[in-house]
């Protein structure tokens, strides 16, 4: 009825209602004016002269004029609090909002706000109520409301975006846990090779100081033999070794492990190859 949505409207008609719960107050302060006089300087049997008269118009006066004075200093002040209210929420979001002080004296609009003002607390439906037209409807409030509708789909796209961040960084939440499981089981089988190799070295060693214990030696076909069989077993580990590692998490995120076994095997191949030129030298 008034231009506005349905929230702000009601707002202006809770405001209405305030305002005419004031004015009945006021009024009620005014009518007291008057019973003051009536009670204390009026008598039915009493004879008034002019100047008695005048002296009490006078009293009548000066109260009653200073109850309408409150009443209009009241009222200004009351919408000023009004004003401030809404330039504060209007500040919040930046915009910096104006009043054309000259339509609050258009007496056609005064009326159609009085024609609502009582058909809203007559009881009268909906259809009973003038409409009136947005005040200062200009270029720039159209531009506003453009302004806001953009921004209400922006907001709309990032809650979207948002949305697929959380349901992103859940998946790589769960990605990372598993990445963090396989690779520790890779790390423990990468070390259980390991040790089997370094258990299958020490044992060649056992056999090696037993055969001399024992002054007997392998002859050179024998002992190639050996060699070839101790090769192929580290081979044959690295190769499986490298088998567990890939079957992993993405194999770029466990080449820095895969290098440390790597380097390990190399040092076990390092070593064998000092036990074989200690054997060459025994021989």
């Amino acid at each position: 009825a008034l231009g506005l949505n349905d929230h702000h409207q009601t707002n202006i008609v809770q405001y209405l209602r305030f305002a005419r719960y004031q004015r009945g107050q006021r009024l009620k302060s005014v009518l007291g004016c008057f019973d003051d006089i009536r009670d204390s300087r009026l008598k039915d049997e009493a004879n008034f002269t002019i100047d008695e008269v005048e002296d009490l118009l006078a009293d009548l006066e000066e109260n009653v004029r200073t109850e309408v004075e409150a009443e209009l200093i009241n009222g200004a002040h009351t919408n000023i609090l009004l004003l401030r209210q809404l330039f504060q929420q209007a500040e919040k979001w930046h915009l910096r909002l104006s009043a054309d002080v000259s339509e609050l004296e258009n007496k056609a609009l005064l009326d159609r706000i009085r024609e609502f003002e009582e058909a809203e607390f007559s009881g009268a439906g909906a259809d009973a109520r003038p409409h009136l037209a947005p005040v200062n409807d200009t270029g720039s409030t159209e531009l506003l409301r453009q302004e806001i509708g953009r921004l209400h789909v922006q907001i709309g796209q990032l809650e979207e975006r948002l949305q697929d961040a959380q349901i992103e960084a859940e998946r790589l939440k769960t990605d990372k846990l598993d990445l963090a499981r396989q690779l520790a089981q890779g790390v423990k089988g990468g070390d259980r090779l390991v040790r089997d190799l370094e258990k299958e070295l020490e044992r060649m060693r056992d056999d090696r100081r037993e055969m001399r214990a024992q002054h007997s030696g392998l002859g050179p076909d024998e002992a190639e033999d050996e060699l070839s069989r101790v090769r192929a077993l580290l081979s044959l580990a690295e190769q499986e070794l490298e088998l567990k590692v890939s079957q992993t998490a993405p194999f770029r995120n466990l080449k820095q492990m895969l290098q440390k076994k790597n380097d390990q095997i190399k040092d076990l191949r390092r070593r064998l190859a000092q036990f074989e030129d200690d054997d060459e030298d025994d021989d």
